[in-house]
């Protein structure tokens, strides 16, 4: 029975099918930050998406003065001017993607600090994509380090027996009496 639970977990967290009411290359995400001029949010502020005034959608900013707006356009919408309106600000956007990516999430970062339009990530600290296998690639070689010497240490006493670890007490003994003397 717990195998069958664990094959059910695994199962559902290996699949890839999202429920979702659009297909990802469907879907165009505008966020970002609405900020004052000492980078603190803009709480509760009104954001909207407008297309020759109709409003695509709508949404409020958070205590951090974050936003998402998720908006159903399609390829055909490529290179389409939006209108932006967060609170008293204003900006036109230009609806921008790799039409051939189908896969990845389509989003746009627009931000407001202290009144000026800023498009792009800001306020965090990102982790560069190459840095990954990097530091999987040092993880592997500090276990097989380890294990290596495991084995090594394993050997020797099936090899030498207890005579091993009584040298290395009493070569501990020695160090540790030389330097208190």
């Amino acid at each position: 029975m717990r195998i069958f639970i664990l094959l059910m977990l695994v199962g559902s967290l290996l699949s890839n099918n999202l429920w979702a009411d659009h297909e990802p290359d469907h879907l165009y995400n505008v966020q970002g930050f609405v900020l004052d001029a000492n980078q603190r949010g803009s709480r509760n502020l009104t954001v909207q998406v407008l297309s020759k005034g109709a409003v695509l959608g709508s949404t409020r900013t958070n205590s951090e003065g974050y936003y998402a707006l998720n908006l159903n356009l399609h390829d055909a919408d490529y290179d389409r001017i939006l209108t932006l309106r967060a609170g008293p600000h204003t900006e036109e956007i230009r609806v921008t993607f790799d039409v051939s990516d189908t896969a990845s999430t389509r989003i746009h970062w627009a931000n407001f600090i202290d009144g000026q339009y800023v498009e792009g990530k800001v306020g965090e600290f990102q982790i560069p994509p190459w840095s990954y296998p990097l530091a999987g690639l040092i993880l592997i070689i500090l276990i097989a380090v380890a294990l290596e010497k495991r084995r090594k240490k394993k050997i020797r006493l099936a090899k030498y027996g207890s005579a091993v670890k009584n040298t290395i007490s009493k070569h501990k003994a020695k160090k540790t009496r030389r330097k208190h003397h």
